[in-house]
């Protein structure tokens, strides 16, 4: 099971009201580099994630079972906030 923090969920909601299109949400999902997080819109496949009943975070089947038992965070650094992923 994937959590997700509440920091990372309020955090979530935050970049996706600078997007301003209530059909996008974010993505934790495979790019070139790996895994990266970016808008998109809802797949049948996906797990939903909701921070103050607006749903914030999709996750496919696919990268769900990578992150299996994992808990999705974000940390403040100098250039703004970086999520990660702890086992």
């Amino acid at each position: 099971m994937i959590q997700v923090t509440e920091r990372a969920r309020e955090t979530f909601k935050n970049k996706l009201e600078l997007i301003e299109r209530p059909d996008v949400m974010l993505r934790i999902g495979r790019t070139d580099s790996g895994l990266g997080v970016f808008p998109d819109t809802l797949k049948d496949d996906d797990q939903i994630f909701e921070h103050d009943g607006c749903a914030v975070l999709l996750i496919d089947h696919e990268v769900s079972e990578t992150l299996a038992d994992t808990t999705i965070d974000v940390e403040e650094h100098a250039d703004g906030a970086h999520f990660v992923v702890r086992r």
